[in-house]
This record gives C-alpha cells, sequence and structure tokens, in this order.
C-alpha cells in the first residue's frame, strides 16, 4: 500500500525518537550494567527491530512489555526499560495497554529515573498528536487531489462535448442545405416541366415564336437544375466520405487490430445519433488502449432504419478497480440514455460493451 510522505516522516521521527530512548536508558543503567541486565536490554533492542522490519501484530508487542514486568522481578534495574514500551503504546493512543506498565514503573523506580517512563510518556503522545494532524492534512490532500481529477476529467468532458456540438452543427448545416437544394431543385425542375408542357400546345397552335421562347425559358431552368445538383452531389459526397472515413479511421488507427463487422449505413442516422455514436467508440477503444492488453478486439455495428447497435469485444478485460474507466463508461451511458439508448457490459472471458441507440434522435 502507498505510503505519503507525511507518513513516513512520522514513522520515521517515532524510530528517531525510540532510538534517542534507548540510548538514553543504556546510559542511565550504564553504571549497573552487568551481563544479564545487557542481555535483556539487547533483547529490548532486538524487539523493537524486529517490529521496525516486520509488520507483526501489536498484541507481540503487549507480550513483550508483560514478559518485561515477569524479568524485572529478577532484575529489577530492567523496570527503566518500559519506558520504551510505553512510548510506543503512547504514539499509537494506546492509552489502555501502556496504563498498568506507567503504574508499574512509577512504584517501582525511584523518583529521578521515575521521570523517564514519564518523558516517553510524554513524548509518545507528542508523536501520536502530530500523526492524527498529519493524517488529517494527507486526507485533506488526497481530497484536493481528487477533486482536482475531477475537474480536470469535466473539463475534458466539456472539451468532447464542444467538439461533438461543433460536428453535430456541420452535420445539421449540411442537412439544412440538402433540405433547401432539394426544395430549390425541385421548384426548378416543377417549372421546367410545365414550361415543356406548354411549349407542346403552343407548336400545335404555330405559335412558333411563343414556343422558342417557352424553349429558351425551359432550357435555363433545366440548366440552373443541373448546376445545383452537381453542387449538391459535390458537397454531399464529400461530407458523405470525410463522416464515413470518420468512422473508419477510428478502427484503422487503432493500436490493437479490429475485426470490424458492419451492415447498414451510417448516414442514415440521424446527426446527433451519429456523433454520440462516435464518441462512444472513440472512448471504448481508449479504454481498451489505457486499461486492457487484448489479443483480440472484435466489433459490430448493425444499423437499420430505426436502431443501431454496437458490440465492442476485447478479450484483454478491463481494471475494474480503475476509476477513471468507471468514470468513462459512466459518462458515455449518460450521453447514449439522453438519446433514448441504453448501455450494457458484460464481463466473463472477455470485455463486452453493447451500446443500443434509436437510429433517429428522439424528441423530448
Amino acid at each position: 500500500m502507498h505510503q505519503s510522505t507525511y507518513s513516513l516522516g512520522c514513522e520515521q521521527v517515532t524510530r528517531l525518537v525510540t532510538m534517542l530512548l534507548l540510548v538514553s536508558s543504556l546510559l542511565l543503567l550504564f553504571e549497573k550494567l552487568d551481563v544479564p541486565l545487557m542481555l535483556v536490554f539487547l533483547l529490548v533492542l532486538f524487539s523493537l527491530l524486529l517490529r521496525w522490519r516486520f509488520a507483526l501484530n501489536p498484541r507481540f508487542f503487549l507480550i513483550d512489555a508483560a514478559v518485561l514486568v515477569v524479568v524485572s522481578y529478577f532484575q529489577q534495574d530492567a523496570v527503566l526499560l518500559l519506558g520504551l514500551y510505553i512510548f510506543s503504546f503512547a504514539s499509537r493512543m494506546q492509552l489502555v495497554a501502556l496504563t498498568p506498565f506507567f503504574l508499574y514503573c512509577l512504584i517501582k523506580l525511584p523518583l529521578p529515573l521515575a521521570l523517564f517512563p514519564v518523558l516517553g510518556l510524554l513524548l509518545g503522545l507528542l508523536v501520536a498528536l502530530w500523526r492524527k494532524e498529519s493524517d488529517a492534512v494527507r486526507r485533506e490532500a488526497d481530497e484536493l487531489r481528487l477533486k482536482v481529477h475531477r475537474l480536470q476529467e469535466e473539463e475534458q468532458h466539456l472539451l468532447l462535448d464542444y467538439q461533438d456540438a461543433q460536428q453535430l452543427s456541420r452535420l445539421e448545416e449540411r442537412n439544412h442545405i440538402a433540405r433547401i437544394l432539394h426544395d430549390s431543385l425541385g421548384h426548378e425542375l416543377t417549372a421546367a416541366h410545365l414550361t415543356l408542357k406548354a411549349l407542346g400546345s403552343l407548336l400545335q397552335r404555330n405559335e412558333v415564336e411563343k414556343a422558342l421562347d417557352s424553349q429558351a425559358k425551359a432550357l435555363v431552368r433545366l440548366e440552373n437544375s443541373l448546376d445545383q445538383l452537381k453542387l449538391a452531389v459535390r458537397q454531399l459526397q464529400r461530407d458523405d466520405d470525410t463522416a464515413n472515413q470518420r468512422f473508419r479511421q477510428l478502427f484503422e488507427q487503432f493500436n490493437y487490430p479490429v475485426d470490424l463487422h458492419q451492415s447498414g449505413d451510417i448516414e442514415v442516422l440521424d446527426p446527433a445519433v451519429q456523433q454520440v455514436l462516435y464518441s462512444a467508440v472513440k472512448e471504448a477503444l481508449t479504454n481498451i488502449a489505457k486499461h486492457a492488453k487484448p489479443a483480440m478486439v472484435r466489433a459490430q455495428l448493425a444499423i437499420t432504419g430505426t436502431t443501431t447497435r454496437l458490440m465492442l469485444e476485447n478479450d484483454g478485460l478491463f481494471d475494474q478497480k480503475n476509476e477513471e474507466t468507471g468514470n468513462g463508461l459512466r459518462y458515455m451511458r449518460r450521453r447514449v440514455e439522453a438519446l433514448g439508448g441504453s448501455v450494457a457490459i458484460q464481463r466473463d472471458e472477455t470485455f463486452r460493451l453493447l451500446i443500443t441507440l434509436p437510429s433517429k434522435k428522439e424528441m423530448g
């Protein structure tokens, strides 16, 4: 588990104070130091080092202190070393555990030496308070980083929405232009048709001059219609190629080969549905590239006049604990459901994303 610099700093200070207390106890016992007492001192030192190296159950630390109390009946000067355990208990706010040992030290030790466990208690409480404040600062820093991450993610989504809105605006403008051209072209062709019918009547009545005038007007209307038709075809064909190419490039430029099966024409989709589908495919492929290592990626896109279904499958799965992936999928679901669609996820031997959209944007 990752530790912050705050917790590392507290742990380092705790060890430093423990070492200072250990040296102080050695100096206080120096004149009375003999082989048995030296052995006890080394055992206490080994106990502390062992717990710095391995994360042992705190109950073992309590057992060590209790064993030291028993030893003190045979080696009375060893009582002073209980101050080290009192400091350790106090630094972790284990007041219930330290109380009997602290009272035992006050009873057994003479007044000058009794200050040592008192010092250990005070230093331990100071370290505990510092650790508590550090943990509070760490939590606030973690919460702030989380808020910043979410703001950055929301900013990214807003930028994507802005880009989608621009693309959607272009698509809707294209459809608007197509409708105008259709109406204008239809008007010109209708007028030319009526003029040609009138031309036949004029010829039957031998009104040659009027017939020639009608013929000229019909030719002008037909030429205008032909020019408008060519312009519309060029514009719409260019846009159609761009829209289809955008979808193809998503799969062609993906990091992994994609087995794509498509039925139906993307151009029959409502522009809003088309853009949401594009964004959903882009988000899904991005998640695969970031959080999966697939050997196979398969996509199926089925488009009809009423429903659009997308299935995107990979055998690399996803890191289900990854928060970023979860947010991306939730954001995708929100956009799809806003158009009356649905998103489903299936996790088995593969990760399968299923998206269903109406081919025409639902109103309301």
